[in-house]
Order: C-alpha cells, then structure tokens, then sequence
C-alpha cells in the first residue's frame, strides 16, 4: 500500500524516556491516522455487484459514501504534517531550546517549527541531520500532492468538489472504479485540475504517506546521531 514505513521503535530506542514519553500521543496519533486511511482505502476496494445507473438512487447514495471516504482521507493526510511538527517540536527542538523558549502544543505550526530549526547554532554533526529533517520537511509541504491535499481540505469547507459527472457503468468493480472525479479548484492563487478519485486515493495518498515517513526516517537519523555521540 506504501513503499516505505516508519520505524518508530527507533525513537525510544536512542532518546531519553522523558521525551519519548512525551511524543508518544503524537507518535500513536500518526499512527492511528495513517490506520484510518488505509481502513478507508480497503472500504474502495471492496465490489459492487449492480450496475449503477446515474440519478438512481442507488447512485445517489453511492456518491455519498464516495465523498466521504475521499474528505476523510484528506483531512488525515493534511494532518500528518501537524502531528509530524508535534514530534519533531518535542524531540528535536525542544531540547536544544532554554525553557523559557519552549513551544507549546497549541503554538506548534510545520512553518514555525522548520524555521526555528534554521536558526539553531549547532555543531556540525546535530546541523547536518537538522538540515536533513528541515530538507525533508520541504519535501513534504511542497509536494504537488501535500499542496493539493491542502488546497482541497481548506476548499471543501465552503463548497463540494465531488463531481456529479459519471464516466461510465460496470457491473461488478470497486467504488474506485465507477469513474467519479473532482472538480478543478483554485487555493492561494494556484489551479488544480480536475482528478480522479481513483488518482487521489490511490497515487496522491500513497506519495503524502511516504513523503511523511521520509520526514520520520529523518528524525530517526537524528536521534541516532545525537545517542551515538554521547555514548
């Protein structure tokens, strides 16, 4: 379903008890997001044994469940980013930063927390990984994916973009294969175009997914470094 995974083992493995224990509600809360979307993405897989005929009612209904799984997809793949902040704010940063400099969780913010990383006067070996998980970062929030993810999750709080336009019928296929498509958009001055559900789900969930775990590796490598130069 993805090609990479995340081994958070790792960080309990090489930080402090005190910061993983810390994480951990972040860590479990990726977790259970990246949980729900793959639950959403077996819910697509499954068949459908009638021909579904556009305006019945049973293509009504099949819309619906449709637009669901898909919104609900969004919204878990925008928020692994927030979640991914959390983590990197409290096992990365925080412990470079004086006390009275910390972070707290409601003023946690990907940006905010990427540039106090550039800021940070470290050595070379803490400032090559930083940079790593601040190149990382980058990778994820600028993809052609996260950005549509984005753009989609803050347009559909004041309009629909599930379109009522049906390619074709099959008697017997996945909710995926019935041909729905969302429509074109514009966000914060950038067109999307018009994308298939099937495309959605399938390739712009699973890049978003890996970019995140990308984003993981990085502070793994991280934790690593700092535990084997106190050793």
């Amino acid at each position: 379903m993805c090609d990479t995974t995340w081994a958070t083992q790792q960080l309990i493995d090489f930080c402090p008890q005190s910061i993983t224990d810390e994480a951990s509600i972040y860590v479990q809360a990726m977790n259970r997001k990246i949980a729900r979307i793959l639950f959403l993405l077996e819910r697509f897989s499954f068949s459908e044994n009638s021909t579904l005929e556009e305006g019945s009612d049973k293509f009504l209904m099949t819309q619906i469940e449709i637009e669901i799984y898909v919104e609900s997809i969004a919204y878990n793949l925008h928020s692994l980013a927030d979640v991914l902040a959390q983590i990197i704010n409290i096992i990365v940063l925080k412990p470079l930063l004086p006390t009275n400099k910390h972070f707290s969780s409601e003023d946690v913010t990907p940006k905010k927390i990427k540039t106090h990383l550039q800021k940070l006067n470290l050595d070379d070996v803490k400032r090559r990984y930083v940079d790593d998980i601040i190149v990382q970062f980058d990778n994820l929030m600028n993809s052609n994916e996260f950005s549509y993810v984005a753009g989609f999750v803050n347009t559909i709080k004041h309009r629909r973009l599930l379109n009522t336009v049906f390619h074709f019928e099959l008697n017997q296929g996945s909710l995926l294969d019935f041909g729905f498509k969302l429509d074109p958009f514009q966000y914060k001055g950038i067109n999307y175009a018009e994308l298939s559900c099937k495309d959605f789900v399938m390739s712009h969930r699973e890049k978003v997914i890996n970019l995140a775990f990308e984003l993981g590796h990085s502070v793994n490598n991280y934790c690593r470094a700092v535990f084997i130069a106190n050793v």
